[in-house]
């Protein structure tokens, strides 16, 4: 590997811990120097663009590659993910992440999930920057946790539970696995009188307009596109329709409540990590909205049966 001369920072910093405002607020400090925001989620740059104007450069790793312009400050944003997906299906985020270190002064590493693996990789590069330092605010944590967690049975007991959801009582976000189950659900609930909205890789954009003429539906059904960084509405409910395994996408998922302090809830089909869960409880609940849902029990009681 290149020797740079640059200086490296690493920050960890829980999920809605106010990374963007740092942020901003570093680049005023900065003074004349220049700062590039280096984004892995195209609709989040596009999305920061839009607030920042033109005060903070933001590219994707790709943009980056087709315009290589030096800058002295440069902010790598949810660094994580170029493990994920620099090592798979997007190598070209490692090329651009090579290229701006041999240019810049200072290289900002920031991310809310640090696995113990990637640490152990990332601190390899201490012999090839001129210095390291990680500043840990809270690695792999949720600032706010879910007020309920309920891990369901199987998705068929999930997708019973969210067609009993009441109409215009706050946007409930679905994860699917595939895109075509986004696509199927958003029919599906949609038929059922549903306000729905979905998205998919490489249709943030489209999303985005459609909330602003939608601003709560009932539904978001996406796929992990939007487990990072996007602006949503407040979310009342997540539902998980497959178990997540990474316990860094976990984090991230889950943290799309709460993002303001709100109260809001998830129902998984994988136990909570680092959250205080009673399996107990868990199966009283399963046998509780089970139950409603098989008497048919009039919608206004579901506030009796969820409520803590």
């Amino acid at each position: 590997m290149t020797s740079f001369n640059s200086e490296l920072l690493i920050l960890t910093s829980p999920p809605a811990s106010g990374k963007t405002f740092w942020i901003k607020s570093f680049k005023n400090s900065l003074g004349s120097q220049d700062l590039l925001v280096i984004s892995p989620l195209r609709a989040l740059a596009e999305e920061c663009k839009s607030n920042w104007g033109d005060d903070i450069s933001i590219m994707t790793p790709e943009e980056w590659l087709n315009k290589k312009k030096s800058f002295d400050v440069v902010v790598f944003d949810e660094f994580h993910l170029f493990y994920y997906w620099g090592d798979t299906f997007r190598p070209l985020m490692w090329e651009a992440f090579y290229g701006i270190a041999q240019r810049a002064e200072l290289v900002i590493l920031m991310t809310a999930t640090f696995s113990t693996e990637m640490l152990k990789k990332v601190k390899l590069f201490e012999c090839h920057f001129h210095s390291l330092q990680w500043i840990n605010h809270g690695n792999q944590i949720l600032r706010y946790k879910p007020t309920f967690y309920l891990k369901a049975p199987n998705p068929s007991w999930l997708l019973k539970q969210i067609e009993l959801e009441p109409k215009k009582d706050g946007v409930k976000l679905i994860f699917c696995k595939f895109r075509n189950e986004v696509f199927r659900l958003e029919k599906e609930l949609m038929n059922l009188g549903y306000s729905c909205i979905s998205c998919v890789g490489g249709e943030s954009k489209e999303m985005a307009k459609k909330l602003s003429h939608d601003p709560n539906p009932d539904f978001i059904v996406c796929t992990t596109v939007l487990s990072h960084g996007v602006n949503l509405p407040v979310i009342k409910r997540i539902y998980f329709l497959y178990e997540v395994c990474e316990i860094d996408f976990w984090i991230q998922m889950v943290a799309r409540g709460g993002r303001r302090g709100e109260s809001f809830e998830v129902f998984a089909l994988e136990k909570p990590m680092g959250i205080n869960w009673n399996p107990i409880k868990n199966y009283c609940w399963v046998f509780l909205l089970g139950l409603k849902r098989n008497l048919r029990l009039d919608p206004l009681l579901r506030h009796f049966f969820i409520s803590k």
